[in-house]
């Protein structure tokens, strides 16, 4: 009888064990049961960077997944930020443009359900570190830090600071800190440090945690590190056919940014030189990146952790007649690096399907064990990076930039507001905040009639742009995206992209899974 009581209190025992295990919202873990998830994200990386990341490279690439058709629903940051913590297209974050940026986010109470709050609720430590949303913290307080973190390190815009390498201001969490022109207080440097010390504190504890180090290069004006302005002085930016296309058969709405129309010429020595300053300026991540791998081996932990690398939009230099900028449909915005290590994860593997910053809040959260919110429309990537079957996947994506419903608002210039449902139009005196990106980026939805929405397949774009103007390039036969064949689409394929789209536009969560699976082939 003892031997059956003492079996059975065994049995209890294990099954409550298992049961821990693998909880998820509000589980209580063990280091060797969750793991660490870090999320290292560059501001405006393009493609044609990653080759001069030697760490990033030899640390990631090579120890894991790169995913080949990653890209960013939104080209530009606030748009693409919003989307990766929660998971969203940004017509459902509420976030298409830079302005009003994190104003609206925070006035509509978006930052309540997000991928740090879902983790914080499981037991996670949560850590965010540099650049948070476009104009935060107006209307919150400088000492305002977001539901679900538990370490917080954010950039402030304030007036007169026009970028986030030297001379800037932080929110410390609560704390408000100057930090001025010192090598030592370059950004990325100091964001490295605190990742540092946020790996070695956690791992002190028992709770795992995530940290997303949002770095600011190679933003405008791409500033390097001064140990690092000597170096790659020989680089060349790789000359697309883009550059010297006929921009002829391009939308008008495109052909009156391009550098002769607009009065800005952007030229191939622009591009150059640019160009050096940008891979200069990821010289300091890709340290900070072998540092953060280092201090993951150095405390155990290394083998139990995520390492994400991507950017939030890319850039383009030139490409299509067009100066240097982002917030197009074309692939130089849209198409960016994502590459990422961890447990399951072979090393050197491809992933080959469409993916896209709307999946990495889903990814991260089945990476822990926790279940996303329903909002999310995106999907998990984890069963493509380890190798799992996957039934069904996506055909296409939506991309999308600009509010479309807009009016203009009397006495304020170059300001529009949306009219969403029963919220009160959200309007800011543009001249109250400098945000860096208007000042150093150039993007289509600042043009009267330039927000698009458009689909991204596997095999071609589509885009419809507010001015009824339309472009569609075949991208097996035309990589560089330089014959606008929109015009001569039959009749009946024009239909079908037409409801497609109409389709995605609206879509909600499972709405937009159903969506994006169709096939009008």
């Amino acid at each position: 009888m003892r031997r059956n009581i003492f079996g059975r209190v065994i049995s209890i025992f294990l099954i409550g064990s298992f049961l821990v295990s693998c909880v998820g919202m509000r589980g209580v873990f063990s280091r060797k049961d969750a793991p660490n998830i870090v999320i290292i994200l560059t501001d405006d990386m393009d493609m044609s960077l990653l080759p001069y990341m030697e760490n990033v490279n030899h640390l990631i690439v090579e120890q894991g997944a790169t995913l080949t058709n990653y890209f960013a629903t939104a080209s530009i940051c606030c748009p693409s930020r919003a989307t990766i913590l929660r998971g969203q297209y940004p017509h459902n974050t509420d976030v298409m443009e830079n302005f009003p940026g994190f104003r609206g986010f925070f006035k509509q109470g978006k930052e309540a359900d997000t991928l740090a709050v879902w983790l914080n609720d499981a037991g996670y430590k949560t850590s965010l570190l540099g650049k948070y949303l476009n104009l935060y913290p107006i209307d919150a307080g400088r000492d305002h830090i977001p539901p679900g973190w538990t370490d917080w390190h954010s950039f402030l815009y304030e007036k007169g600071h026009l970028n986030f390498y030297y001379d800037y201001k932080m929110n410390n969490n609560g704390q408000y800190t100057e930090y001025g022109k010192a090598t030592e207080e370059y950004s990325t440097d100091v964001i490295r440090q605190m990742s540092l010390d946020f790996i070695h504190a956690s791992a002190k504890d028992d709770a795992p945690f995530f940290l997303f180090a949002s770095v600011y290069a190679p933003h405008g004006p791409s500033t390097p590190a001064r140990r690092h302005k000597e170096i790659f002085l020989d680089v060349e930016y790789p000359q697309k056919p883009s550059i010297t296309e006929d921009t002829s058969d391009k939308p008008a709405i495109i052909q009156s940014l391009v550098g002769s129309a607009s009065g800005d010429e952007f030229d191939a020595g622009d591009a150059q030189s640019l160009y050096i300053q940008r891979v200069q300026s990821l010289q300091a991540v890709d340290e900070m990146v072998k540092d953060i791998v280092d201090a993951l081996e150095q405390t155990g932990q290394l083998e139990n952790t995520y390492i994400i690398f991507t950017s939030d939009n890319g850039f383009h230099m030139g490409e299509h007649g067009l100066p240097s900028g982002k917030g197009m449909p074309y692939e130089e915005d849209i198409h960016v690096p994502f590459v990422v290590r961890g447990p399951g994860i072979a090393p050197k593997s491809e992933v080959t399907q469409l993916a896209a910053n709307i999946d990495i809040a889903l990814t991260v959260a089945e990476m822990a064990g926790v279940s996303a919110s329903k909002i999310a429309d995106g999907r998990s990537l984890l069963p493509l990076l380890t190798g799992g079957s996957v039934p069904k996947w996506r055909n296409a994506l939506l991309i999308e930039l600009g509010y479309i419903e807009v009016a203009k608002v009397p006495g304020v210039q170059n300001v529009s507001l949306k009219t969403s449902g029963d919220e009160a139009p959200m309007v800011e005196d543009p001249d109250i905040h400098e945000d860096p990106d208007n000042i150093f980026d150039d993007y289509l939805s600042k043009v009267e009639g330039g927000a698009f929405r458009g689909i991204r397949a596997d095999d071609f774009v589509y885009v419809e742009y507010e001015n009824g103007e339309r472009e569609y390039y075949d991208l097996v036969n035309d990589p560089y995206q330089l014959d606008n064949l929109a015009a001569n689409l039959d009749a009946d394929t024009r239909a079908r992209l037409e409801s497609w789209l109409a389709e995605l536009k609206p879509c909600a969560a499972d709405s937009c899974r159903q969506a994006e699976e169709k096939n009008i082939k």
